[in-house]
């Protein structure tokens, strides 16, 4: 279910940090979480809480409006840390939503108990992009240099 995959770029310059998840099922998120988390404090440790945030986010957003307990189902998140980015990938194979009919909420909105996840997503990463399919979100954030944490091993 999580697998870390630590490796230098052909060039041997710098760490580029893997990892990935596939969940079948909410509940198997949740079981993935802490490992999400500790990974994100190690390759990312100054944004290491606001990027959990941002996936939690895009994972539930995958499993309750993207499959919505369609059986054969899964959603795979993928995050790769290079010198400068961090890239966090959340897809999913039930059905996609339309990426154009997504607009940010008003203020009056940000109070309701849904409907605010991806004005979240938007607030803490440098770039938001959907797949046509509306099956796929691909999230990056600008990173410097000194923001990569210890060796993984």
């Amino acid at each position: 279910m999580f697998g870390l995959l630590p490796f230098h770029n052909k060039e041997g310059l710098f760490l580029i940090t893997k990892f990935n998840c596939t969940c079948a099922s909410l509940e198997d998120f949740r079981m993935a979480r802490e490992s999400i988390r500790k990974n994100l404090r190690t390759i990312c440790p100054e944004y290491s809480m606001q990027l959990f945030v941002v996936i939690n986010e895009a994972v539930n957003n995958a499993f309750f409006h993207g499959i919505n307990d369609h059986k054969g189902t899964h959603v795979t998140l993928d995050i790769q840390r290079n010198q400068q980015d961090l890239c966090m990938i959340v897809k999913h194979n039930g059905e996609g939503f339309t990426p154009e009919y997504i607009d940010c909420t008003t203020n009056s909105e940000m109070y309701n108990e849904s409907g605010r996840g991806i004005d979240i997503i938007k607030h803490y990463v440098d770039s938001l992009e959907f797949s046509a399919s509306g099956c796929e979100v691909i999230m990056h954030k600008q990173l410097s240099i000194s923001s990569m944490g210890g060796v993984i091993s």
